[in-house]
């Protein structure tokens, strides 16, 4: 597991550090970016192996990044996170490439087990994850 990167793009820094912390206990190598345009430089310098982004961002929204992620490099595990969504953004996220999202507050039990499925390979059967 102490191989597998995460990249970590959210605006909040209280969020981003509590993300950062966590992942980092549980063995995990994690960079951090704090607007999609950091992210997007970071994800060419890192080459993480999962980005969890946050929906909405000061530069751009996380549905953007996916787009640019995806045009990097295909194999990378997408987590979208939003403290609301509903609406025409609700939609916009169900159709996207993303391969799970989470409400905030983020349920990090859940995520810890998104995350153990990822690095044992595989991917879980089910494709999206929500509180």
């Amino acid at each position: 597991m102490a191989s597998h990167r995460i990249l970590v793009i959210e605006d909040e820094p209280g969020a981003r550090e509590a993300l950062e912390s966590l992942l980092v206990e549980e063995g995990y190598t994690v960079a951090t970016a704090g607007s999609g345009a950091t992210g997007l430089q970071r994800l060419r310098e890192f080459r993480p192996d999962t980005v969890v982004c946050d929906f909405r961002l000061p530069d751009t929204d996380g549905l953007d990044v996916l787009r640019h992620v995806r045009a990097e490099d295909g194999s990378v595990t997408f987590i979208v996170v939003t403290a609301d969504c509903g609406g025409e953004d609700a939609e916009r996220l169900l159709r996207s490439e993303a391969d799970f999202f989470f409400q905030k507050p983020v349920d990090l039990g859940r995520l810890r087990n998104v995350l153990q499925q990822d690095t044992r390979g595989h991917r879980p059967a089910w494709t999206r994850a929500h509180n």
